[in-house]
């Protein structure tokens, strides 16, 4: 065998022990028999045949040359003989894909042949295009498969090493795979036929617009969950239209997996619609779910929470309320993680547990009738983000005083004369609060209001943040907030700037009586030098991106690196653009 193909193993690799580690010791190629590779060409020709069925002896050499040249390929590129298999049974599994999409939800039959029924049980026959009798008689009349030589002893009898495939690597297969993918593995292997009913990961979805295809999505997961036979199911996820005829079904489908111990669920129902999916009151009883995404969802928790095991909880486009988020945060000890994306409702934000350590505000929704303001209080908190538009609102930080990141990326409504000072007001009062970060994300929106500050000449409280990321401009209306901010950073050692230029490269607003800086050049940067040489003191890198692609804005990037190239590196800090 060629030398540069040799690839050797660590000592103990493999993967998961056991019958991994034994196909995976030492040099795998030199334990490959030639054997064992010519009857993985020879099950890919017979895959490549049963969906391309060829006339012709021309055409019959082409489609051999194909499965040499895709074992070749995989044999070359893995890593070791695990790898190997486990890329050609992705390979098949991908060929039989594209060949049965026109027959969306049929389950395998769990006996041999080439039947099976399909997911309404209608008996349906589904026959293959090619019987294994007419492959067999081709390959007979095509010469057998010439292979690279390897060491091993050819008098070793061959082994269906696609049928042997340890355990851990099909469930670690079938973790990648939808449920409706991991039932076509069964055309793989006569082992391979019932493997799929043993799958912990089951993931059902639907495009939206699909609601034809309704009546045999239901039947095809009830037909599933019948055939089920994992003793725990640690993922459940459903991505589908969810009509009021089927939100029973899902109630069913949920209490299966809860019943079965699951780990980890995300329910996301697409509606044509404002039918709103309420979450079974079982699901707030599970103690092993550790993960848990709700979108579109009735979030009523109409009585005690017992997630003991919870750690990451995300939900997104609900109505919430105090009394409902209080019972959660009680019936979750170990809740590290939450996100509330597009939510109403919540007015206050208590955790006390000191497991609590990220909390992800998107795009939350203020009604006047709900509350103005989002008050959020965690002493064990140690990163927050404030995201997206957030138009109608303030956010009060009480109690953040384990904090270490913090990312201020919202934005309110658009800038106005008479809400200059209230949207001045929100941010200092947010920096205040987060004085004592040590890494702090600004946003454009935030960095814009520095710059109407600026102007007011109101200064800013002095911070300890060691790494600054601002994401906006650096021309003449976002620099001032860039030097407004580097002012008040005395610790800085880390700085990076993504900048976003275009032809109206600030968000447009009433200017008149408030003033503008009207350069952003050399000049500018050398009188302000005096104001922020604090910060250089500590810098040590510089990073400067820029994504616009308007050249007659570069000037104000260009000044600021010069400033800094002249400046900051005095001491031998590194800037990178």
């Amino acid at each position: 065998m060629d030398d540069a193909n040799r690839r050797a193993m660590p000592p103990g690799g493999g993967v998961g022990g056991g019958a991994g580690a034994v196909l995976d010791r030492g040099d795998w190629r030199a334990q490959l028999p030639p054997e064992a590779r010519e009857r993985i060409v020879n099950k890919i020709l017979e895959t490549l045949l049963r969906h391309h069925p060829v006339s012709n002896r021309e055409g019959f050499q082409e489609l051999n040359k194909i499965a040499l040249r895709i074992e070749g390929n995989f044999y070359t590129a893995a890593t070791s003989q695990s790898d190997y298999l486990r890329k050609i049974s992705l390979k098949m599994l991908t060929m039989e894909t594209k060949a049965q999409n026109t027959r969306p939800y049929a389950l395998p039959s769990n006996t041999a042949g080439n039947s099976c029924e399909d997911s309404a049980g209608k008996g349906k026959i589904l026959k293959t295009p090619l019987s294994m009798a007419s492959i067999n008689n081709g390959l007979r009349h095509q010469k057998r498969a010439r292979l690279p030589p390897s060491n091993q002893n050819e008098t070793q009898n061959p082994v269906d090493y696609i049928s042997k495939l340890p355990n851990d690597i099909i469930v670690h297969i079938f973790s990648f795979l939808t449920t409706k993918d991991a039932v076509k593995t069964s055309v793989l292997s006569k082992q391979w036929r019932s493997t799929w009913t043993s799958n912990q990961y089951m993931s059902f979805s639907l495009p939206p617009g699909s609601s034809s295809n309704l009546k045999s999505f239901i039947a095809f997961v009830d037909s599933v969950l019948l055939r089920c036979t994992a003793v725990q199911v640690k993922r459940f996820l459903f991505d589908a239209p969810c009509h009021a005829f089927m939100q029973s079904s899902l109630d069913t489908w949920l209490e299966f997996a809860i019943k079965h111990d699951v780990e980890e669920v995300s329910i996301t129902p697409h509606y044509w619609r404002y039918n709103i999916y309420a979450l079974p009151q079982i699901l707030f009883l599970c103690t092993t779910l550790v993960s848990l995404c709700v979108s579109q969802c009735c979030f009523s928790v109409l009585s005690a929470v017992n997630w003991c095991s919870l750690k990451i909880l995300r939900i997104e486009y609900a109505e919430l309320n105090d009394e409902g988020m209080v019972r959660v945060f009680s019936g979750s000890p170990v809740l590290e993680f939450l996100e509330l994306k597009s939510c109403r409702g919540v007015k206050h934000i208590m955790v006390e547990s000191k497991s609590f350590r990220e909390l992800v505000i998107d795009s939350h929704e203020f009604r006047p009738d709900q509350g103005l303001m989002l008050k959020i209080w965690a002493p064990h908190l140690l990163k927050l983000r404030l995201l997206g538009n957030s138009q109608g609102g303030d956010f009060s930080l009480d109690e953040v005083s384990s904090l270490i990141e913090a990312e201020l990326n919202f934005e309110m409504e658009s800038f106005a004369l008479d809400k200059v000072k209230a949207h001045g007001d929100l941010v200092m009062g947010l920096l205040k609060r987060l004085h004592h970060v040590t890494k702090l994300v600004m946003g454009s929106w935030c960095l814009q209001v520095l710059s109407l500050m600026e102007v007011r000449e109101v200064f800013l409280p002095s911070l300890q943040c060691q790494h600054l990321i601002l994401l906006g401009t650096a021309d003449h209306e976002g620099v001032p907030a860039i030097v407004k901010i580097l002012e008040s950073t005395r610790h800085l050692e880390k700085l990076f700037l993504q900048t976003i230029h275009t032809l109206n490269s600030a968000v447009k607003f009433n200017a008149e009586g408030v003033g503008r800086h009207n350069s952003a050049g050399e000049e500018f940067w050398n009188s302000a030098k005096w104001r922020i040489h604090q910060c250089l003191i500590h810098l040590k890198q510089v990073e400067i991106v820029d994504r616009g692609a308007n050249l007659l804005l570069w000037e104000s990037v260009l000044s600021l690196l010069k400033f800094l190239l002249q400046n900051a590196l005095l001491s031998g800090q590194n800037i990178d653009q």
